[in-house]
């Protein structure tokens, strides 16, 4: 009799806990679990959105120096002058001379930096307040825009030379306008062989270092 009535109160209790399993979360605790995660949302936004433009930021980096690169190796290969331009109003990187043609040609090598996941207002040239305006580390400094453009023209053996045949040297500075100390770098290029460096501000040497 004692088995039987063991067995009876297992089987209601088995068969209130698979109601229960059933029957799921209730309202006000699927609320807590959505509220919850609601905020953890919140909380990370921010953070998730920095993040994305830093990483569109520093992929923009890799594509000016490799735009800068291309430019040079193209004029050695082809042995004519090919043209690196930076516009500042549209954003735009142009490679153009040699067999890429003439500016504007059908068949120059354009990067729209503002097409990268950043907005025009993102990218600004120049060195961020308060960073060191010293020359880099290769004696190179930061190169002016004229009529708001730069123009590297690398030579068939790689050099960059002036209006009279002298190696000039060219450095070319960017940052995000929103995190600026961050994101702040350069690409210099020597003008006796054209050769390419990369520098990365520091803040805490407040120096850009290669």
């Amino acid at each position: 009799m004692l088995l039987g009535n063991v067995l009876i109160m297992n089987k209601k209790s088995n068969g209130n806990l698979t109601a229960r399993q059933e029957k799921g979360f209730s309202v006000p605790e699927l609320m807590i679990v959505l509220i919850v995660a609601a905020i953890i949302l919140v909380l990370a936004l921010p953070q998730i959105i920095t993040s994305r433009r830093l990483f569109m930021f520093a992929s923009a980096q890799r594509e000016i120096t490799t735009y800068v690169r291309e430019a040079r190796q193209r004029a050695m290969s082809e042995r004519k002058p090919i043209t690196f331009r930076y516009d500042n109003s549209s954003k735009r990187i142009t490679v153009f001379g040699g067999s890429l043609g003439v500016l504007g040609g059908g068949n120059n090598h354009i990067l729209e930096l503002s097409g990268m996941g950043l907005s025009p207002a993102d990218i600004v040239y120049g060195r961020p307040s308060g960073a060191s305006v010293a020359a880099l580390g290769d004696g190179t400094n930061i190169t002016t825009l004229t009529g708001n453009a730069i123009e590297i023209t690398f030579q068939g053996d790689g050099a960059v030379l002036d209006g009279s045949d002298n190696p000039v040297d060219n450095a070319i500075f960017f940052y995000h306008a929103l995190y600026p100390a961050d994101t702040a770098f350069g690409v210099s290029v020597l003008g006796s062989n054209g050769r390419v460096k990369v520098w990365k501000y520091s803040g805490g040497v407040n120096a850009y270092v290669e």
